[in-house]
Order: structure tokens, then C-alpha cells, then sequence
């Protein structure tokens, strides 16, 4: 069988090949799409976006600096209403006064360090995790490229193979046209004979020209997938190695990326109860500010005055009572971590029943494309010996045709064979989350 795809290899080449065109075998395509697939592209910028958010997040840590200025013009400097006896006024009087300059600038730096803040060690830590279930996830987009850029190989593999069915198909039907165009010359045949043969042999045609457009469909398909450009004259290699599957203790069901996202998730359903009953701890955090303060008047009695003044303290917040938030919180957080359970539990069944049946049809497949492959040999040999006797007037058109079909039919559940156990193998990988390199 693996001669048999070699030569079916060989025969596409030579109906596509062209001048200079880069050949590209299966490994070949997927590492290009490793690298150029869009949504790879758009995973690793999530990656990156995400490293970006744990520098945020580490900021929280450091001392922040903050700056401001106010300007103040007053046209009719505010008043306040005092007793009078304060300045010897009578008892029960009252005077409006008014403090300051007209012009007032103040500018303060503060500085402010938390000293103890868990909400921050638990961010610190979300946000690793989150860098962690964002690679899981470029993994698992890997994989999904991986499953269909080998989909589109294997099909154009089974499109390669009937291809090559077809043309071994036209050469048979071209000579037996020409036969029996001849005979019916010799009036030793007749014209209806001739038009069966030429109606099967356009139909032949057509199958193939409709082959061929599906053939250049999945190049195309496989040029997106790769991120070569549309414009490119490309060359696949087609051929298929001898595909066995390893026993079931030789795989550990932890390999699979939705198991692995569904754990990190858990983990980060943990962390995020532990910062929610991190709100009941108070947060303490050193300051500290310079402010200049700057008064001036103008006119005759002109003036120009500068405060300056420091301090430095701490602060504490602690949120004694929340109208019970906290609470909510954590019983949303833990639903969530009961659904968590549940999804695990769906992927770990689910993983089993896509192993199982992987492994059985492969069984099936397996066994099956021997037996067909030999049909198909015999169904040849049959159609070669029955258009040999039909030469020699000794059998009628109908048993040919008869012969054609059954060669066709043979050639079909060939080619069924060969999806079932390629896709079979492919429904093996995934299920067992070797689909790329990890």
C-alpha cells in the first residue's frame, strides 16, 4: 500500500507540478502553520498581551509618585463669620473677616507605598496562572490547526488516489473506444456499443476535470492553513506511512490541553476565593508629602509669600462590613467551581468515548483495506481479461461494463477504506493530545 500511494504521489506531480514550485511534504505543512496559521498569530499576541498584563499587576508593588498643582485668582477673597469677642468685640456680636492674598499657587508630591496588601500577592499570582491558561491556549489553537491542515492533507490524499483510479480508468476506456470504433468500422460491432463506451468515458472525464478543481481547492485550502501566499506554485507530496496505534497505557490522559485549561482554571477558581477572603485583612500603606504653597498680592502693598510643608504617615483601610459582598462572592466563585468539576468529568467521558471509538474503527479499517485493496487488484485483472475477450468478439459489451463497475465499486470502497483509517488515525491523535509537539 505505501508503494501504491508513492506512485499515486507520482502521478499527481505530474499533473500539477510546474516549473520551480516548492514541494512541501505533510511534517513540511504543518511547521509552516505552526508559524504563519492566523489564529496561531493572534494566539501568540494574546501571550504576549498577557505578559504585558502581569507587568501591570507587579506595578502594585512598587511606590507610586503623584503630582499636582491649583491655581487660585480670587477677585473677592472668601470671608468667614467669627464671634467678635474673639478680637474684644461685645459679647454676642458676630464679624465677617476675610483671609489670604488673591493669588494662591499650590503644588504636592506624594508618595505612597502599600506595606501590606494580599489582594496584590493574589493578583501577582492570578495573573501568572492566567499567562499559564493563555499558553494552554495557544496550544490548543496549535492543535486545531494541526487537525485541520492534516484533514485537508489526507483528503487530498483520497483525491490523489482517485485521480490516479480515474486515469488508469481512461486509458483502459480510450483503447476499448478505439476497439470498438473499429469494429464497428469492420461492421463486426455495433454503434451502440461505441456510444456506451464513449458516454462512459466522458462521464470518466467529467469525474476527473471535477477531481482535479477539488484537488486545487485543498492546495489552496492548505496555502491559507500554511500562510503561503495564494499566488505561489506549490508542489504536496502525497504519501501516507504505515499508521499503528500504541496501547492504551502508553499515552496519560493529562496530555490532552482541555484537561490541562480545566485544571489551571481550578486553580485560579482557589486563588480567587483566597483573595476574596483576603477583603476582610486591612491594608496598610506609607505616604509621604512635600507641598509648597505660594500667596502673593499685588498693588503698593505688594507681597510674595511661600509655605512650604512635610509630613509623612500611614494609612489603614479595612473594610469591617461590606453588606455582605464577600459572601456573594464566594458563593458565585464556589458554583463556579462546582461546574468546573462537572466540565472536567464531560472531557475526561468524552476523551474515553473518542478513544474508543478511534481505536475500534481503526481495528475495523485496518483489517478492511487489505481485503480491498486486493479487490481492487482482482477487479482489475477481471476488467483486463473481460476487454481482451470482448477484442476477440468472445464476450458482449455488457459483461465490460459489468466488469467496469465492479472494478469502480472495488476502487470505492478502496478509497472509503482509506478515509476511515486515515481519519481514524487523526481521531486517534487528538483523542490522545498528540496532535503537535508539546
Amino acid at each position: 500500500m505505501k508503494h501504491l500511494f508513492h506512485v499515486t504521489g507520482m502521478l499527481c506531480l505530474m499533473l500539477f507540478q510546474q516549473t520551480q514550485a516548492q514541494q512541501y511534504d505533510l511534517n513540511q505543512l504543518l511547521d509552516l502553520a505552526m508559524k504563519n496559521d492566523f489564529s496561531v498569530q493572534a494566539a501568540r499576541l494574546d501571550e504576549a498581551k498577557t505578559n504585558a498584563k502581569i507587568d501591570e499587576v507587579r506595578a502594585g508593588l512598587l511606590p507610586s509618585l503623584n503630582v499636582s498643582g491649583d491655581y487660585k485668582r480670587y477677585f473677592k477673597i472668601p470671608g468667614q463669620v467669627v464671634p467678635a469677642s474673639a478680637f474684644g468685640g461685645p459679647e454676642g456680636q458676630f464679624s465677617t473677616l476675610a483671609f489670604g492674598l488673591p493669588y494662591n499657587l499650590s503644588t504636592t508630591a506624594q508618595v505612597t507605598q502599600a506595606l501590606y496588601n494580599p489582594s496584590v500577592k493574589y493578583a501577582l499570582k492570578a495573573a501568572n496562572l492566567n499567562r499559564e491558561l493563555t499558553s494552554l491556549s495557544t496550544t490548543r489553537t496549535k492543535e486545531d490547526v494541526a487537525y485541520n491542515v492534516t484533514d485537508a492533507y489526507y483528503n487530498l490524499v483520497t483525491v490523489a488516489q482517485q485521480m490516479a483510479f480515474l486515469d488508469s480508468n481512461l486509458i483502459s476506456l480510450d483503447r476499448l473506444y478505439k476497439v470498438s470504433a473499429l469494429l464497428y468500422q469492420n461492421k463486426l460491432g455495433q454503434r451502440v456499443d461505441v456510444d456506451r463506451i464513449l458516454i462512459n468515458k466522458t462521464s470518466t472525464e467529467t469525474q476527473q476535470a471535477t477531481l482535479r478543481d477539488t484537488y486545487n481547492q485543498l492546495v489552496n485550502l492548505l496555502k491559507y492553513y500554511t500562510g503561503i501566499p495564494q499566488n505561489d506554485t506549490v508542489r504536496i507530496l502525497v504519501g501516507v506511512r504505515n499508521v499503528t496505534l500504541p496501547d492504551y497505557a502508553d499515552w496519560d490522559k493529562t496530555r490532552r490541553t482541555d484537561v490541562a485549561l480545566l485544571q489551571k482554571q481550578k486553580d485560579l477558581n482557589e486563588l480567587q476565593d483566597k483573595n476574596i477572603r483576603s477583603g476582610l485583612i486591612p491594608t496598610v500603606n506609607a505616604y509621604g508629602v512635600a507641598n509648597m504653597a505660594f500667596y502673593a498680592q499685588g498693588g503698593e502693598n505688594s507681597t510674595f509669600q511661600d509655605v512650604p510643608g512635610y509630613w509623612a504617615g500611614l494609612q489603614l483601610n479595612w473594610n469591617v462590613f461590606d453588606g455582605l459582598a464577600r459572601k456573594a462572592k464566594r458563593s458565585q466563585n464556589q458554583i463556579d467551581r462546582e461546574k468546573l468539576d462537572v466540565q472536567l468529568r464531560q472531557v475526561r467521558e468524552a476523551i474515553q468515548m473518542e478513544e474508543n471509538n478511534a481505536r475500534n474503527k481503526f481495528g475495523v479499517e485496518q483489517k478492511n483495506i487489505h481485503a480491498k485493496k486486493e479487490q481492487v487488484a482482482l477487479a482489475e485483472r477481471v476488467y483486463k481479461q473481460i476487454q481482451l475477450q470482448f477484442k476477440e468478439g468472445t464476450v458482449s459489451l455488457t459483461d465490460v461494463i459489468q466488469a467496469e463497475n465492479s472494478l469502480l465499486d472495488a476502487q470505492s470502497n478502496y478509497l472509503t477504506s482509506l478515509v476511515q483509517i486515515l481519519k481514524a488515525e487523526l481521531e486517534w491523535k487528538k483523542a490522545t493530545g498528540q496532535l503537535v509537539q508539546k
